[in-house]
């Protein structure tokens, strides 16, 4: 009876605190803000972006939840449609207490070949999603079925009528609660595992499709049918193999046709003479096999070539530098075999169509403010990256708008991120190794649809770093990092990885709960997780939650209840007196409360169903078993590589990771020996900020 009264008292003592705000959130009259201030979701930024450059506008809308503080705000109208159906939706974030959306009247919009309004009259403004009239259009080209349109939304009836006459006698306008009823908004069709699945055959078909360039025939020998190698390229017929010899090679090497170009290994080596790219490839068809090549050069990025289009800058500023091997323009291409040292990329992917990268090892021997990456794939389309290793580069493979890249079973170590994703989609990074980086793996600005599985991080400032949203993050080691993982994505999946000694296990960094993290093994961290503002993550689902070493003293010390990680007590559960504290009367009604009172489910992180015992037991083996190993070696490649093997600058190269190194790329310094319009090889530190937000 005593600990019942002492529960009572508690629990009213709490409702008198914290019942006012819950009062003032359920009967507040919200209004629109502005939508830069809301947590905004939905559409990539590539679309909205590319929409903007085009001089439209993408719809969007906001919303004000009862147990949500801050406004979310969503791009595209769908994706309202589907947040608000979204299974659990109305249990994070409570009911919708004002919905706005666009209000394109008084606009005179006309359509963008995407089917996105352009004003031609003033700037949208905010209208109540349920008073709104909808208007859907499609891309220029699009059959008219619905399946990929765009909702324009119109406060006024008539205005809404007079834009459907304009994009097609068919066009009908729609109430919110047919939107409601016709649209679902963005979904998932397939399981991860089974998506995972097709991603890696489909990277095998285009390994096989291509491995197969290696193996022509060969139709001239460099010094023996022709003096140069430049001179042998441009007289060996199509799909033949011209065959460099043993030997330093110093010349620049242009292949505009389909030829293939084979070294006899490390002994091969062409020289750029620090001047320009060493193999520059231009035709379709093309494979570079078995060479080195090195002094790659540094001055030809052209900053005033540019298009006008809205992310020319990044793609004149990292896109255009040189390179060790570099594909322009090109379908199917082969680099296998390679080894490069270069202070600036060591393979560049520009425009390019099924392009493999295999075996091939890049050396980065930049200094502190100059430097690229070991692979910069720039729009490189369904690209393969796999079993390479980089070492002192900017990043390890840096990808700008190249959706459906596969990187597998890559190493990389001193380099800032090993893997950097940006506006790319899609993708599968899976099975790499990642050591001593400011991040292992890195997806930024907004993506969707992305893959990361099977990689081991270890002894970086964070394992991996997610934004965007549908994404998968599976049975990955991250080890002894100062984070392991910043969840920073919607609508994801993080399941079945192994967080093991790290300072905090997960940061759950997004303000927006809608991602399910299950089945993860959380050992031996300093602080199992930590999280923003925002409402409460519930990590657990009728299968079960994550295990957590630290809820877990033995049979009779183990949590038999939900387990919050971020909380004071249960992030230190397992140390002396936390567990007689945690289950004090005052925290049991806390607990009791925040179970009961939607508004103090604020914050914070529960698994409703701590697992007993490690739901990866082989992964948090194999996690353990390497924990105490010495400092990683990049890969073989880097041991054998016998040109740079022994060097003093390569040693000196590989440990380049000095601080200054690590903070954003200064701007681009205009060289004294070239004229204005050429740069340094120096991203823009301002670009950097904006395209990494």
């Amino acid at each position: 009876m005593r600990r019942d009264a002492v529960l009572v008292a508690v629990t009213l003592l709490l409702v008198i605190a914290y019942g006012g705000a819950f009062v003032a959130d359920a009967t507040r009259d919200p209004q629109p803000v502005s939508f830069g201030t809301t947590a905004s979701s939905g559409l990539t930024a590539e679309t909205v972006r590319e929409t903007q450059a085009a001089g439209a506008v993408v719809p969007k809308a906001q919303v004000s939840y009862a147990q949500f503080e801050t406004v979310v705000g969503y791009y595209g109208i769908g994706s309202l449609v589907a947040a608000l159906g979204r299974e659990g939706h109305a249990q994070r974030f409570g009911p919708p207490l004002g919905v706005f959306v666009s209000d394109f009247a008084g606009t005179a919009p006309r359509v963008s070949d995407a089917g996105y309004p352009v004003p031609t009259a003033g700037r949208p403004g905010w209208t109540t999603a349920a008073d709104a009239h909808y208007v859907r259009t499609e891309p220029v080209g699009s059959v008219r079925d619905g399946s990929d349109g765009v909702l324009v939304p119109f406060g006024d009836a008539a205005a809404a009528e007079r834009f459907a006459d304009r994009i097609g006698s068919d066009a009908a306008v729609w109430t919110w609660e047919t939107v409601r009823e016709r649209i679902d908004g963005p979904s998932r069709t397939r399981s991860w595992p089974a998506t995972v699945d097709d991603r890696a055959a489909s990277a095998n078909r285009t390994a096989a499709a291509v491995r197969p360039l290696a193996e022509r025939p060969v139709s001239l020998v460099v010094g023996e049918d022709a003096p140069t190698i430049q001179a042998a390229v441009d007289a060996a017929p199509p799909n033949t193999t011209v065959s460099v010899p043993a030997g330093t090679y110093r010349e620049r090497v242009r292949i505009d046709r389909p030829i293939t170009l084979r070294g006899a290994g490390a002994a091969t080596t062409i020289s750029a003479e620090s001047d320009g790219t060493g193999v520059t490839v231009t035709s379709d068809r093309v494979g570079v096999v078995d060479l080195a090549v090195r002094d790659v050069g540094t001055e030809t990025i052209d900053l005033g070539n540019g298009s006008g289009e809205w992310d020319t800058h990044v793609r004149q500023t990292y896109g255009r530098g040189d390179a060790g091997v570099a594909f322009v323009n090109t379908t199917t291409g082969l680099v296998a075999d390679v080894t490069v040292q270069t202070p600036s990329n060591g393979v560049l992917l520009r425009r390019t169509t099924e392009t493999l990268v295999e075996n091939v090892t890049v050396e980065g021997t930049a200094t502190e403010t100059t430097g690229y990456m070991g692979v910069m794939a720039m729009e490189a389309s369904s690209a393969v990256v796999q079993s390479s290793a980089f070492a002192g580069t900017l990043d390890g493979v840096y990808a700008h708008r190249s959706n459906g890249l596969v990187v597998r079973d890559i190493r990389a170590r001193d380099v800032r991120f090993g893997t950097h994703l940006m506006f790319t989609s899609d993708t599968l990074l899976g099975d790499n190794t990642v050591r001593d980086t400011d991040t292992g793996l890195v997806v930024m600005t907004r993506p969707s649809g992305n893959a990361l599985v099977g990689n081991d991080v270890r002894d970086s400032d964070h394992g991996i770093v997610t934004a965007g949203s549908d994404s998968y993050v599976a049975r990955n080691r991250l080890v002894g990092n100062d984070v392991g993982v910043e969840i920073g994505t919607r609508r994801s999946l993080y399941e079945r990885n192994v967080l093991l000694g790290n300072g905090v296990g997960a940061d759950a960094s997004g303000i927006v709960a809608s991602n399910r993290v299950v089945h993860n093994d959380f050992v031996d961290n300093d602080r199992p997780a930590t999280a923003t503002g925002g409402a409460t993550r519930v990590w657990s689902s009728a299968a079960g939650g994550n295990y957590w070493a630290r809820a877990t003293g033995g049979p009779a010390d183990a949590v038999d209840r939900p387990f919050r990680p971020t909380s004071a007590v249960d992030a230190r559960y397992g140390d002396p007196g936390t567990r007689l504290l945690a289950e004090s009367p005052a925290l049991v009604a806390l607990r009791e409360l925040r179970g009961t009172v939607p508004g103090m489910r604020s914050g914070g992180i529960v698994d409703q169903r701590p697992a007993e015992t490690p739901r990866n037991p082989d992964l948090l083996a194999a996690a353990r078993g390497a924990h105490k190993s010495a400092r990683f070696h990049a890969s073989a490649h880097l041991r054998s590589a016998a040109h740079f093997h022994d060097s003093a600058e390569l040693r000196s190269a590989v440990r380049l990771r000095s601080d200054t190194a690590r903070r954003p790329p200064t701007e681009p310094r205009h060289h004294p020996q070239n004229s204005p319009t050429h740069h340094r090889m120096t991203p823009d530190a301002p670009l950097y900020v904006e395209l990494h937000r």
